[in-house]
């Protein structure tokens, strides 16, 4: 019987088949070399050779294990092994920052708000050809490797071998993701190997896709532009998706040093970059070279883009800002919103039109101010404002004449004294009380609680019916009814016709005397224009995120409107309106009582000059004076200075916004009554009445009494 075989020593077996292993390398090697070229060490015979071969390789071992260890320790300082997955987390729940966009309500863009100018473009609507450009520069093999390119690595470690320093990144679009989210930009070992092992787990998290569309949109690529949509609009001046390959060519090179090729301080290096992505396209296989010819011969146009938020309605954007960040409470700059407002840009663009083209009305005031104190500027402004009064939509807004020089929204802000325009308050509430436009009035100086107004144009010791009163704007009546009424009551009527500002329990309230913004006046007007039911000027429809998530939408209108006149009441307001047009302050625009009606409204020495007042589906009002309160002297008053702007600015909006004539309600009858003493006059003029309440007399004693020269005091009735 054999004694049974020992086993073999695991280690000696190992050593063997390495000593083969190179036996059989080392043979190949003399095959290849001669042994004449080769060193004398290798070319040694017999147990020498094995045993320096040996000693080499033991040697190059402990330097190999040593530099490992080094490696590992320093690695382990550096905190490089202990990298926390959690740091993804800013890239991977990353939201892309986009501006908040603001549309009128055709939905023309005409504002935006932001802090770093970003436009988010989501992956699928990225144009292939820019994809490919940056592909073909910053990473041809994006889609293969796994977050780092070592073939890229290879090229850039021999590049900076050879100049002694790095000289090439080599770093994936992955990798520079990482470096742009979590990482310092400067260029060590560190940061590499960091960089490198994070863009390996980031790849784990997100597909390349989401990877790639987080780069293209976040990186800053010149001109205050953050990604390649805002790119397109900050270089060229229109959306990514109206580039053509050229275009996309010259925002692919930006990516490497946005500052250096920016094109607008560099066309010139910005263009030998464009032609390098060309270039690599080709190379890549992405590009024809017919098509590389086409583009590299066609221009690169530039353009600044316009500060949109100033082009259009820039004091109707600023309220629209101000509106939505009470709405949503916080900055709404870079929130991707999505305003939905109720402004037309096309009748905007009007309203600018006559504000810039009432310039010689404007200078032509501004030499006649007094009292001006030394060293203030001859400014004269004006605010206007347009509204649907059956929705409340804000359709236009001038709060000045100059947005660079001053950005104040005196629509909305200024608060000043609306004068006789104030006045259809009073009115309404005579009309309510029983008083009716043939009601006759002895015009007289009136002295009430220390307040003694003055009439216009000083008609004192002559008649006047209460409708004549109202178109000839003659104060002394004005003040003997709403005294009579109540001051308290007049100013409720006023706060639920749409004034919100505060109004001063005294008489001077009566004729206009407590400030308002211009606002509050179109407000009231509105209530008349809408029929004697309240609305509420709006100028935002509806707010949603960039995804099409509603955020706010503007409350429907109430099923039962909130009536504040009566129906017949209003319409006699209404129509004393238009006789402001025919027969009074506003009378050199006469024609215009066929369709619209309003008031005019001069405060003392022409501080304040107003014109309010409506069209069938419109309202409108416009206000000229000077900030600092100055006087005017001469003929200055506001059927010189407002009411010519306002009556161009309803011209222009009736072309766009053409509507029927106003309804007359059942119960309304139109009668010839003379404008003095109130009795039926064939030659007199036109005056609307509630069917029971018209005036029956043919005549009027008085007639004969003013005829002769003599005149008697007029008591109360």
């Amino acid at each position: 019987m054999k004694n049974p075989r020992k086993p073999k020593n695991l280690l000696h077996v190992r050593s063997q088949k390495l000593w083969q292993r190179l036996k059989s390398a080392y043979s190949e090697l003399r095959n290849r070399f001669p042994s004449d070229r080769l060193p004398a060490w290798l070319a040694l015979r017999g147990s020498d050779r094995r045993k320096r071969v040996l000693m080499v390789l033991g040697a190059l071992g402990l330097v190999m294990l040593g530099t490992l260890m080094w490696m590992a320790l320093w690695l382990q300082q550096t905190g490089v092994l202990h990298l926390d997955e959690s740091r993804l987390t800013v890239i991977i729940d990353y939201k892309h920052s986009d501006n908040s966009l603001v549309f009128d309500r055709n939905g023309e863009k005409i504002g935006e708000f932001f802090s770093d100018y970003h436009v988010f473009v989501p992956f699928d609507k990225i144009p292939k050809p820019l994809i490919e450009a940056v592909l073909a520069v910053e990473d041809r093999h994006f889609f293969e490797h796994y977050g780092i390119d070592l073939r890229g690595i290879m090229r850039a470690f021999l590049a900076s071998m050879r100049s002694r320093g790095f000289t090439q990144g080599g770093s994936t679009i992955t990798q520079q993701v990482v470096r742009n989210f979590l990482l310092s930009p400067e260029k060590t070992f560190e940061r590499k190997i960091k960089e490198a092992i994070l863009a390996i787990q980031l790849e784990r998290h997100l597909t390349k896709e989401k990877i790639l569309e987080i780069y293209l949109n976040a990186l800053f690529l010149g001109q205050g532009a953050y990604g390649v949509g805002a790119a397109a609009e900050r270089h060229f001046g229109k959306p990514l998706q109206e580039l053509e390959t050229h275009e996309l060519a010259l925002i692919a090179g930006l990516f490497q040093s946005p500052s250096r090729y920016n094109p607008h301080k560099a066309p010139d290096q910005a263009k030998r970059r464009q032609k390098q992505v060309l270039k690599a396209m080709v190379q890549a296989g992405s590009l024809t070279a017919d098509a590389h010819k086409v583009a590299r011969k066609k221009p690169l146009v530039f353009k600044t883009q316009n500060q949109l938020n100033t082009t259009f309605a820039p004091y109707f954007v600023d309220a629209v800002q101000e509106q939505t960040e009470k709405l949503l409470t916080g900055d709404v700059r870079g929130r991707g919103l999505r305003i939905h407002t109720t402004l037309d840009v096309h009748l905007q663009e009007d309203v600018n039109k006559v504000i810039e083209q009432s310039k010689d009305i404007f200078d032509g005031a501004a030499s006649k101010l007094v009292n001006v104190p030394k060293g203030t500027p001859k400014i004269v402004e004006t605010a206007a404002v347009v509204l649907d009064h059956k929705t409340g939509d804000v359709l236009a807004i001038v709060g000045g004449r100059d947005y660079d020089r001053s950005q104040f929204n005196r629509v909305l802000k200024a608060k000043r004294q609306p004068g006789s325009s104030f006045k259809p308050v009073v009115y309404a509430l005579a009309l309510q009380s029983g008083m009716k436009w043939s009601d006759m009035f002895y015009v007289g100086p009136v002295v009430i609680q220390d307040y003694r107004p003055r009439n216009y144009a000083g008609e004192y010791l002559t008649e006047a019916t209460l409708f004549a009163a109202f178109y000839r704007s003659i104060n002394s009546p004005v003040i003997e009814i709403g005294y009579r009424l109540g001051t308290k009551r007049v100013i409720d009527l006023a706060r639920k016709m749409g004034i919100k500002t505060e109004l001063k329990n005294q008489a001077g309230t009566l004729l206009g005397g407590s400030e308002v913004t211009p606002m509050d006046m179109a407000s009231l007007y509105a209530t008349i224009g809408n029929g004697g039911v309240q609305v509420d000027p709006r100028m935002i429809l509806k707010i949603t995120d960039r995804d099409g998530t509603v955020l706010y939408s503007a409350p429907q209108p109430p099923k039962k409107p909130k009536r504040i006149l009566p129906e017949q009441i209003n319409y006699l307001l209404t129509d004393a309106m238009r006789g402001v047009f025919k027969y009074g302050t506003a009378s050199q625009f006469g024609e215009m009582g066929a369709y619209a009606g309003g008031k005019t409204g001069t405060t003392d020495e022409a501080k304040d000059n107003w014109f309010c007042g409506i069209t069938p589906n419109l309202t409108a009002v416009v206000w000229v004076g000077t900030d600092n309160n100055l006087a005017f002297s001469g003929t200055v008053a506001a059927n010189t200075l407002a009411l010519p702007i306002w009556a161009k600015i309803v011209h222009k909006a009736r072309k766009r916004y053409p509507a029927d004539e106003f309804v007359v309600p059942e119960g309304i009858k139109t009668l010839k009554v003379n404008p003095h003493f109130g009795h039926l006059d064939p030659s007199g003029i036109d005056m609307s009445f509630i069917e029971g309440r018209e005036p029956k007399r043919m005549e009027s004693a008085l007639s004969v009494v003013r005829e002769t020269g003599n005149f008697r005091d007029f008591l109360d009735r």
